[in-house]
């Protein structure tokens, strides 16, 4: 199946609705420490898949910037129902423990095994 993602995005839940809570591109993505290191309060993790119709299996992986993987999502069939349709996913995540604060970290996204799109984001102490 040829997918593509529409938007992407990883935010601090707390940050996501004390800024209203709609999605937009001018959120930064960020995860939010209490201290390093450290683990994360809820993030989410929104996606929108478009462009075919048929279904593909869809996981995502989040990589610290030196390539270490700390979280693999379970796999997840997606069904598009037509060409003009987008499939909106959202995750939270919790609990994940950060070694430390910084730029560059990846929330890497695949469709069949396939590498799809990655967004970069930072993870920051309060």
């Amino acid at each position: 199946m040829n997918v593509r993602l529409a938007y992407g995005k990883i935010i601090d839940r707390q940050v996501f609705y004390e800024k209203g809570g709609n999605l937009h591109p001018k959120l930064d993505n960020i995860v939010l420490l209490q201290a390093e290191p450290g683990i994360a309060g809820a993030f989410l993790i929104f996606r929108g898949w478009a462009d075919d119709h048929g279904s593909f299996t869809e996981q995502f992986k989040i990589k610290e910037p030196e390539g270490r993987t700390i979280y693999t999502s379970s796999p997840r069939e997606v069904h598009i129902v037509s060409a003009t349709h987008t499939e909106r996913l959202e995750d939270e995540v919790a609990d994940l423990e950060f070694e430390f604060a910084g730029e560059g970290y990846l929330l890497i996204l695949y469709a069949d095994g396939r590498e799809i799109a990655t967004i970069n984001f930072d993870v920051k102490v309060e």
